[in-house]
């Protein structure tokens, strides 16, 4: 099952809120996160983030940089950022991110 299936599934079975898939949240940016929602006044993103072993695009210097700019430019929009390990996505990561948007 690829990570993203994987985590939909799990993010519903948790009682996650609505998630936008490939959100671009900055405009004038092409940026976009793999996930956005807005619950109980709180607007947030998550990013699997993938190829953490095999040097892939987030390990990367130009990729870490690029995802540093990215998060930063969430901060500044007011959107919470969760990562997670796309090789270990499961209920020990999701459940924390639901605890801290309620």
């Amino acid at each position: 099952m690829k990570p993203a299936t994987k985590f939909e599934i799990l993010w519903r079975s948790l009682g996650g809120c609505e998630l936008k898939k490939e959100y671009q949240f900055a405009p004038k940016r092409k940026f976009r996160m793999d996930y956005y929602g807005e619950t109980n006044g709180k607007r947030f993103c998550v990013e699997l983030e993938g190829g953490i072993y095999v040097r892939g695009r987030h390990t990367r210097p130009s990729g870490f940089l690029r995802d540093m700019e990215k998060y930063n430019l969430a901060a500044q929009l007011g959107i919470f950022v969760f990562r997670i390990p796309s090789h270990n996505i499961s209920a020990e990561w999701i459940v924390p991110i639901l605890k801290g948007l309620k």
